[in-house]
């Protein structure tokens, strides 16, 4: 059984009416059509690849399980299922479900979706420790794992491992272009170089009908012109403006509401193997020279939590007797002069090299840009010169350097269990210690947690990952994230799902036109 999370969420809601001129507005064919300002590029459909988009927010996917508000798991596509001994899964398929071009939802075809998805990603495989996916008659599929694997279907709820039917449309190379699931819409239109989609009702859904007929997505990773946007009335619902607007939009009429989700904010390092950062004396000298208070209270103007942990304190995850790090610069300068960092006239030298680093970071999420120039400012203040440099996600990790720094927004449940995140950044073998942390104690309670013989000793082992990393600091953690949701005064029915890593509209969703 995966732990249950609580999230502390709260929405501040204020309606009244706007008129503004629909300029640039994607075609709509009836009233009730919601218009979306989507944060990311909309450059991919294929659920290995973009699952996030057409799985949590356009709906067209669905995964095997699925997981309440609270993070605790419900069935899925998969209407139960049962671990028959140590390191093997049975999962028993809804009846009923078909596919958007009416074929029925098999074992077979879910064998096939899976497998599609683990050679595609074998980043998720090593993280489900997947041997073999095979189907058992029309209704069961059998899953069979590499050792015990106690949060088996937890990882099925990663929008990654959605179920598409062997039927959508490919490229040549095998990458779907018109992905074909069970979900409450289905695609009918795919404007790539517009970075469009038009989603479609599908009217044979298995589960609740959704009330809005038609959705189109259209992408806007810039905050501010998403706020734009929605004044203009190009679009009815976006996620993320800067918090700044908020305010100003609630004043307007719109409904503004602010939450907090399963994401921290989150700095790393170029390396801890070489350059600076491979001294745990400056990991502790840039952590204790963040005031973490001070950005949120003034650069996230509300919106988040200091963090103590990469759980929020109302998550059943996180580990008790964490700290969040005081701010001390007096103690910053204390260890950066006990590392031979010594200031010189205002910048930290060691042997003749400046203490001068790139902190890179990117402009989806409106929380980032500012909180890295708060960030440059408070290290200026014990000597570390830090120069902002905004680039996609993708071409950060390439450009980074061992001696660099890079702040982001990262999930922390990507499936509802605590081995996700802390797998993934402090195993040292995991997908995204790219910056080389290894404790042979960390690895050995991830094992730990693999076989324990029950929830209280899984909790247990992964409360003591927390702690030890919360002394060693491979990475600095600042706050819990804080999301904002603007739509127009005759969008209803919205509830924030903390599951979601953006959002989600759900099908309750409806329009009073």
């Amino acid at each position: 059984m995966t732990p249950k999370t609580c999230l502390l969420w709260a929405a501040l809601v204020l309606a009244a009416s706007v008129a503004a001129p629909a300029i640039h507005a994607a075609p709509a064919t009836a009233t009730n059509t919601l218009q979306v300002a989507e944060m990311w590029e909309i450059d991919n459909l294929d659920p290995v690849r973009a699952g996030t988009f057409i799985k949590e927010k356009a709906m067209v996917v669905e995964t095997l399980v699925e997981a309440n508000p609270d993070f605790s798991l419900k069935p899925g596509l998969a209407a139960e299922w049962h671990r028959d001994g140590e390191s093997e899964w049975r999962f028993i398929l809804r009846a009923g479900v078909r596919f958007h071009d009416g074929t029925p939802l098999t074992a077979d075809a879910v064998v096939k979706s899976l497998t599609r998805a683990f050679t595609i990603s074998p980043a998720m495989k090593s993280m489900t420790k997947v041997d073999t996916v095979e189907a058992e008659g029309e209704g069961i599929v059998r899953i069979r794992t590499h050792g015990p694997v106690p949060m088996l279907p937890a990882t099925l709820v990663r929008a990654y491992l959605a179920i598409a039917a062997p039927t959508s449309a490919k490229t040549p190379e095998g990458v779907i272009t018109m992905p074909i699931g069970t979900g409450p819409y289905k695609v009918a239109e795919w404007r790539r170089a517009a970075r469009v989609v038009v989603l479609e009702r599908n009217p044979d859904y298995w589960g609740d009908e959704a009330s809005i007929d038609r959705i189109v997505y259209r992408s806007v990773p810039d905050p501010s012109t998403r706020s734009l946007e929605i004044q203009k009335g190009d679009v009815d619902f976006v996620p993320d403006v800067p918090y700044g607007d908020l305010d100003m939009l609630a004043a307007k009429g719109f409904q503004a509401s602010r939450h907090i989700t399963a994401r921290v904010y989150q700095m790393a390092f170029g390396s801890l193997t070489e350059g600076p950062f491979a001294d745990p004396r400056v990991r502790h000298a840039v952590s204790h020279a963040i005031d973490r208070t001070a950005i949120v209270d003034k650069v996230l103007f509300g919106m988040g939590e200091a963090a103590a942990g990469p759980f929020s304190r109302h998550m059943s995850f996180a580990a008790s007797g964490l700290a969040v790090p005081a701010f001390d610069p007096e103690k910053a300068r204390a260890l950066l002069d006990e590392a031979g960092w010594i200031d010189r006239g205002g910048i930290r030298k060691k042997g003749g090299t400046p203490f001068s680093v790139t902190l890179y970071t990117y402009p989806q999420r409106p929380g980032l840009p500012p909180m890295a120039t708060a960030i440059q400012g408070m290290l200026a203040q014990v000597g570390i010169r830090a120069a902002v440099k905004l680039l996609d996600w993708s071409a950060i990790l390439t450009a980074m350097k061992p001696g660099d720094m890079r702040i982001a927004a990262s999930a922390t449940a990507m499936y509802p269990d605590p081995d996700f995140f802390l797998r993934s950044h402090y195993e040292s073998q995991g997908d995204n210690n790219v910056w080389g942390y290894a404790n042979p104690r960390v690895d050995a309670l991830f094992a730990d947690g693999l076989t324990a013989p029950d929830e209280t000793a899984r909790k247990a082992a992964y409360d003591a990952i927390q702690h030890i990393v919360a002394d060693e600091e491979p990475t600095i953690l600042i706050s819990h994230y804080g999301v904002n949701i603007v739509m127009k005064p005759d969008v209803k029915g919205f509830v924030f799902n903390p599951v979601a890593h953006d959002y989600s509209l759900g099908t309750g969703l409806r329009l009073d036109r």
